[in-house]
């Protein structure tokens, strides 16, 4: 059964074999929730408990949102990290959105992103009260372009026009957290 829940301890030790395979298999893509996160959850899992705790707080330093990590699993298997945003700033309406996520190397293709979706759109209406929610990905990802296009055809929404952000080409899904 899949499922998604914010990192506990009682998580950990099923998280630590796919956090490792996070950081040993790089992407040009990788999100810094998942890579900077599975390093720090290795190193320091309390001091990383506690860091999560403190990013959900309304009170984040100037130009930062609150956010929840939610890590997806199937069964009892770590399948993906999606890091939750709860609202938008002017950088996160152009770049980032209210979600990132990244599936385990070993996992992906396998159509977890798309279903872990679901499961996140539906946390994000039942817990943040979000209508709909903003996602990105660089036009070069063309799995995540993959992804979002089903995702829109699943749930619904619109597709916004692409536009330079930085260097790098930003397409932007708002997606319905319920249909």
């Amino acid at each position: 059964m899949l499922f998604i829940r914010e990192p506990s301890a009682d998580l950990f030790k099923e998280a630590k074999q796919g956090l490792l395979e996070v950081l040993t298999n790089p992407s040009p893509f990788d999100i810094s929730a998942a890579k900077k996160g599975a390093e720090f959850a290795l190193q320091n899992f309390d001091g990383y408990i506690a860091y999560l705790e403190k990013n959900k707080s309304e009170l984040q330093p100037q130009g930062r949102v609150p956010s929840t990590v939610l890590w997806l699993y199937d069964d009892e298997q770590f399948v993906g990290v999606f890091d939750v945003r709860h609202t938008l700033n002017e950088f996160l309406r152009q770049r980032g959105g209210h979600i990132a996520y990244e599936i385990i190397p070993s996992k992906r293709g396998q159509n977890y992103t798309l279903k872990g979706l679901k499961l996140v759109l539906n946390w994000c209406k039942q817990n943040l009260n979000l209508d709909e929610v903003l996602l990105f990905c660089d036009e070069r990802n063309i799995a995540s372009h993959k992804v979002l296009e089903k995702a829109l055809a699943a749930f619904g929404g619109r597709r916004l026009s692409p536009h330079e952000t930085d260097g790098n080409i930003e397409c932007g899904y708002w997606l319905k957290t319920k249909k």
